[in-house]
């Protein structure tokens, strides 16, 4: 092998590492789908609390248990879309898929400890409500380290979406107004940028 090949071969494999790099982001969907349901659930729940809609309280568990069946169902069903598409193996896909789980199931870890706090009596159900800003830290964590990993600034943006809504329903916790924060600040910080990153994915293997 001369020194010609072996910068070609060297130049090839920076090529690919690099498009690697660049290759779009597939969580996309998920994103959507999440932030879409949450936010609409938000807003019901900001009704119900207001009386616009005439249900009673009562009706907030189910409401949330609602919530989390249709969001499970539905994220098993994108899960069995994502088959076949390309550049999964990419950084920014990998680090995606490692940062964002391990979000989800923190704050899981803190929602049941809210709900034996409560069940207990040790807490108020207020407390129910810090789960609010609690999430928006996480996804300003998931958002920020993506957009670090990536060096994007555009990934950067949701991540201060979502700390300023952290900020803003960490001061409302204690109102009815904290859902319609919510309510918004998951539409602009997951649902939207969501869609964006799913025109962005790859449509056929290549």
């Amino acid at each position: 092998m001369t020194a010609d090949d072996a910068r070609a071969d060297l130049a090839y494999v920076r090529e690919l590492a690099e498009s690697g790099h660049r290759a779009p982001l597939l969580g996309g969907r998920f994103l959507a789908w999440w932030g879409g349901l949450a936010a609409c659930t938000f807003l019901i729940h900001w009704m119900i609390w207001i009386g616009v809609i005439a249900l009673g309280p009562n009706w907030l568990g189910a409401l949330w248990i609602g919530f989390i069946v249709i969001g499970s169902a539905g994220m098993w069903a994108l899960d069995r879309s994502m088959r076949g598409k390309p550049g999964s193996g990419s950084i920014g896909n990998r680090a995606q898929a490692a940062i964002w789980p391990v979000i989800g199931g923190c704050l899981l870890v803190y929602f049941l400890a809210v709900v034996t706090g409560a069940t207990t009596g040790r807490l108020d159900p207020v407390f129910f409500n810090t789960m609010l800003p609690v999430s928006f830290l996480g996804y300003a964590i998931g958002w920020l380290s993506n957009a670090i990993i990536l060096r994007s600034v555009r990934l950067a943006v949701p991540g201060v979406i979502s700390l300023a809504g952290m900020y803003a329903c960490m001061l409302m916790v204690t109102t009815a107004e904290v859902y319609l924060i919510a309510a918004a600040t998951m539409a602009a910080s997951t649902f939207i940028p969501g869609l964006l990153m799913m025109r962005a994915e790859p449509k056929d293997v290549v």
